[in-house]
């Protein structure tokens, strides 16, 4: 299918490219965090073949210490969130979510995390 654009010319005739109409769309997952402190590492999130951009928010909720480790196509973050404390960050892309609370084995960590992917789709 062919169409033209027609374009107002301006000092010297100049070719007009057909722009191609881009829409965004936000998925949000959102959980709580629970689990004993000192009991090991725990998966939270995990990526299925697509990795797209995202923005994280992770809040403790608990006296004890969390870490997050974040996995991304070729790096690993390794991120401490403190007492009562809460992070964002904006990562290029993600692969998996893992949470580790340090604390006395009787204690248990609470806290609640989002993401939000920022997806594309190009129109023509």
């Amino acid at each position: 299918m062919n169409s033209k654009v027609s374009c107002q010319p301006i000092e010297k005739k100049r070719h007009c490219r057909r722009r191609k109409h881009v829409h965004f769309f936000v998925e949000e997952i959102c959980g709580t965090i629970f689990q004993k402190c000192d009991s090991g590492s725990q998966v939270y999130f995990r990526a299925i073949k697509v990795r797209p951009p995202a923005s994280v928010k992770i809040q403790n909720d608990t006296h004890c210490e969390m870490e997050a480790i974040i996995k991304m196509r070729k790096k690993e973050i390794t991120q401490k969130i403190g007492q009562s404390q809460q992070v964002s960050l904006v990562l290029p892309s993600i692969s998996t979510l893992t949470i580790k609370c340090c604390g006395e084995e009787s204690q248990v960590c609470r806290g609640r995390y989002t993401i939000k992917f920022r997806c594309s789709h190009k129109i023509r």
